[in-house]
């Protein structure tokens, strides 16, 4: 009786499986932005994540560890993301040279966020140039020619 019922069990979970499965082609495909914003462009991207720079550089040189901190987020997703997302959307195929910069810029983020929970007033600034330093060197190689050829250390 107990195997019976199991059996029954079974044969009902499959068939409610089998009848609710969707057809590939009834299922809809969905862009997702991980920047959150469907219309933003590259340059767009790039003034935002400056004034971020802008408004960190002026937390770290007045100390305030709570807007260093929100600051560097902002930036981690402003040009980690956004600037990022939206480079290798306009650019198809990126170099490995390329990924290893981001990574670079990762750990940079990640060890300034670090330093910032710790108030560790001694290193911040050393890892906020090293931050800079990553943001120029990805400048100096694959920003476009027709650009006007600027540092991000001349916004600061």
């Amino acid at each position: 009786m107990k195997s019976l019922l199991i059996i029954l069990i079974i044969m009902c979970t499959m068939s409610a499986g089998l009848i609710s499965c969707k057809k590939p082609e009834d299922i809809a495909v969905e862009v997702l932005y991980t920047s959150g914003k469907k219309d933003e462009t590259l340059g767009q991207a790039m003034k935002n994540a400056s004034r971020d720079l802008r408004r960190l550089s002026r937390s770290i040189e007045n100390r305030d560890w709570v807007e260093i901190e929100m600051w560097t987020k902002e930036l981690k997703e402003g040009i980690g993301y956004s600037c990022v997302e939206l480079y290798m959307k306009e650019h198809r195929g990126v170099s490995s040279e390329f990924v290893i910069m981001g990574s670079r810029f990762f750990d940079a983020v990640r060890n300034l966020i670090s330093l910032c929970k710790e108030h560790n007033a001694e290193t911040i600034d050393a890892e906020f140039n090293r931050l800079l330093t990553t943001c120029d060197d990805c400048h100096e190689i694959y920003k476009e020619e027709e650009e006007l050829p600027l540092s991000l250390r001349d916004d600061l």
